[in-house]
């Protein structure tokens, strides 16, 4: 039992010190057996560098695989015939780009890196295998996924309801509380590396009215940016301003699985934790 033990502490001792945000984020929602961290781990053994400032997925192209965000930032947009873009979600690390690929092969957005971007190739095959391997992840996959839902409703309301100031803050809090989740923030402070302009195209404002709401969260001494460095001041205040709730994305230790074999990883993870 002390070998075995021991086994998980390095496995886990690794995870917190490697570039894997998903597995980070499937922790979160719960307890991963130690053959379900193997099986994602094989998930990653490609890596794709892509470029800052390239779009690599353009609307209307054949989607052959989806990817797995390990480092850096991308968006989706669309282009507009009047020349306007707007962005519609960014994906951070430990995201998924295209996981419907299978089903709906022909993209109808396009995507395009905002940094020097880490992905990880995978086909529907791994995924089918991973489900085959462990049915019960495919139950946890479903919930990452039904984030990204949320995710895109919440987006609507912004553009649909909110004032340019509430759309602001709203959008910080998301990139924070998504960010903390794949353990990417200190303290209330994270890096947001989309510009002005891309904030703008996001959220449905002029590039002036953007500067403008900034310099007004400053002054109200609410949020700091300094070289793309976001402070949040006041975490109360600023939910009550942007009416947000972020429950999907504070939700913890989500699922309770009957599994044994989960259930004795997890109690040896826990004896791992009290060592």
């Amino acid at each position: 039992m002390d070998n075995a033990i021991k086994k998980v502490e390095l496995l886990i001792n690794k995870l917190m010190a490697s570039d894997w945000p998903l597995i980070r984020k499937c922790s979160y929602i719960r307890q991963l057996s130690h053959d379900e961290i193997d099986a994602l781990i094989k998930m990653h053994k490609q890596t794709r560098i892509i470029k800052a400032r390239k779009t690599f997925l353009n609307q209307g192209e054949i989607q052959k695989q989806s990817f797995i965000v390990t480092q850096g930032w991308a968006y989706r947009y669309y282009d507009l015939s009047n020349e306007k873009r707007q962005i519609i979600n960014y994906y951070l690390p430990g995201d998924i780009i295209s996981p419907f690929f299978s089903v709906m092969p022909r993209a109808n957005y396009s995507v395009a890196s905002i940094t020097p971007l880490h992905v990880c190739p995978f086909s529907s095959k791994d995924l089918t295998e991973l489900y085959a391997f462990s049915p019960q992840f495919k139950t946890l996959f479903e919930y990452m996924l039904a984030w990204e839902d949320v995710l895109l409703a919440e987006q609507v309301c912004r553009l649909g309801r909110q004032s340019a100031y509430q759309r602001t803050v709203h959008l910080l809090l998301e990139f924070y509380h998504r960010l903390k989740i794949v353990g990417q923030t200190e303290s209330n402070t994270f890096i947001s590396p989309p510009t002005q302009q891309m904030m703008a195209d996001t959220l449905g404002l002029s590039f002036v009215h953007m500067n403008r709401t900034l310099h007004k969260l400053y002054n109200d001494n609410l949020i700091s940016i300094v070289a793309h460095k976001v402070s949040l001041l006041d975490n109360f205040k600023l939910k009550q301003i942007a009416e947000y709730p972020g429950a999907y994305l504070e939700i913890k230790k989500q699922f309770s699985f009957d599994d044994e074999h989960v259930q004795g990883r997890q109690k040896m993870h826990h004896k791992v934790s009290a060592a």
